[in-house]
């Protein structure tokens, strides 16, 4: 698998106005599990105001499941409330600290 990496982690960058409460995380969850089996689902919050960035992290138990999931990089949520029902996923590459 030279060239190719496994991602089983995904970004998901939403619009602060669509998710404001219980229910709409919980919509954008069950959006998500649609492609398989969640582990880790938290949203980015600011760490001053505790306010939500827009920006949530997904871990799936498997990479094929991440990689259904990023086939259609934008999609619309539902339960989430139009013009806020847009997601745009990407996968999370954590940078690793160079070390001599």
């Amino acid at each position: 698998m030279r060239g190719t990496k496994l991602i089983k982690e995904l970004v998901i960058k939403h619009k602060t106005e669509g998710v404001r409460g219980i229910g709409e995380s919980l919509a954008l969850l069950n959006h998500m599990k649609k492609f398989g089996t969640v582990t880790t689902f938290k949203f980015l919050r600011d760490p001053l105001t505790r306010e939500n960035t827009g920006m949530a992290y997904v871990t799936y138990m498997r990479y094929d499941d991440a990689q259904e999931a990023l086939k259609e990089p934008e999609q619309a949520v539902n339960g989430l409330i139009e013009p806020f029902n847009t997601i745009r996923l990407s996968a999370y590459n954590q940078h690793k600290p160079h070390t001599k």
